[in-house]
């Protein structure tokens, strides 16, 4: 009896062990398990917040860089596979055409089994609100090396180029400036045939078609891209269907020969060759890649800044007939649809 019942209590002490083994087995088996689901869990939060970050700064990034006109007080772009929302408050108004801005970006990525708690984080800057972006140098500027106002050759046809200032105060409070320059070029711009050329001076150059060029401030790259929007494309607006304040941007992607069905007010844009034509009449600002000649019969009008050659490809242009007069309070309302916001160097910060 004595045998048989050792061997009783040993076969139950070794099921018990081997239940204790199994169990221990299965408790660090568990604990394995949480430390790499915990382990995956944090590599997944710290990737997503990684990737919230990215998608913060794009989108600050392609905020300040398609801004334009207005500033608004938000915007949502999807980037990747988050989503960067932009917010902007104006602090500081410093004077009558810059603004100090705060732009804050919100860069949020959702992991779909965690849909409840997405990644977020957050990036923001200081920027201007340079709200006339475009220098009044001269109410013909020409990035090219020979602009001639000129006319028939019988002198009874020419063109009138005139930087004096056609506005006055009664018309806008930032009417009757002193003047700008009638015409710059890349070289001084010339008369013939009786051409009228005037303004405070009358005429003046750079050195070279770049340096007319970078004194513009035009992001010519933006403003000619088909992709980047603008309030009319392709076509003018009803003019009729907008307030008499209002100086939009109209763009024609292309080369343009310009009518009176053509005429209106604010910034024209024409990415290729601009040809004027009879009728032509526009108040505000017209900005061209390439300006054709201006034949003596044409006879079109332009009331603020006309700014051509600004591809870099014209060597020259002939302004046979019309009128080129500085307005500045034109001028300036166009300006303001050009706007844009100026990052303060080295202020880009990540917000708690």
């Amino acid at each position: 009896m004595t045998p048989r019942s050792t061997r009783t209590d040993r076969s139950g002490f070794a099921l018990v062990l081997v239940v204790l083994m199994l169990f221990a087995i299965a408790i660090a088996g568990g604990a394995a398990y949480r430390m790499v689901s915990t382990e995956l869990s944090l590599s997944n939060e710290y990737r997503d917040s990684q990737a919230a970050l990215s998608v913060a700064r794009a989108g600050l990034q392609r905020f300040l860089g398609e801004q334009i006109g207005v500033v608004g007080d938000s915007v949502s772009y999807a980037i990747g596979n988050g989503i960067a929302t932009i917010t902007t408050r104006r602090l500081v108004k410093q004077d009558p055409v810059d603004d100090l801005y705060y732009v804050r970006s919100e860069g949020t990525v959702t992991d779909p089994r965690y849909s409840e708690s997405p990644a977020r984080r957050v990036v923001a800057t200081y920027a201007w609100h340079r709200m006339s972006p475009v220098p009044h140098k001269a109410v013909v500027l020409a990035a090219m090396d020979t602009v001639d106002v000129s006319g028939s050759s019988d002198g009874t046809l020419w063109a009138t180029v005139d930087g004096h200032d056609h506005a006055t105060s009664s018309d806008c409070p930032a009417g009757g400036t002193a003047g700008i320059a009638g015409a710059i070029g890349a070289r001084n711009p010339t008369t013939s045939y009786a051409g009228s050329l005037s303004g405070n001076p009358d005429r003046g150059r750079y050195n070279s078609v770049s340096a007319v060029i970078d004194s513009t401030h035009i992001r010519w790259d933006i403003l000619s891209d088909p992709n980047f929007p603008v309030e009319f494309d392709g076509s003018p607006p009803t003019w009729a269907s907008l307030p008499a304040d209002s100086f939009p941007i109209v763009r024609f992607v292309g080369d343009l020969s310009a009518n009176w069905a053509w005429s209106g007010r604010g910034v024209l844009i024409v990415t290729g060759r601009l040809t004027m034509q009879s009728g032509f009449t526009w108040n505000g600002i017209v900005l061209a890649g390439e300006l054709g000649d201006v034949p003596s019969w044409a006879y079109p009008t332009v009331r603020g800044l006309l700014i051509g050659g600004l591809d870099g490809t014209d060597d020259a242009v002939q302004l046979r007939s019309g009128w080129f007069y500085y307005n500045s309070c034109y001028a300036y309302a166009a300006d303001k649809a050009l706007s844009y916001l100026d990052p303060v160097d080295n202020t880009v910060f990540e917000v708690d």
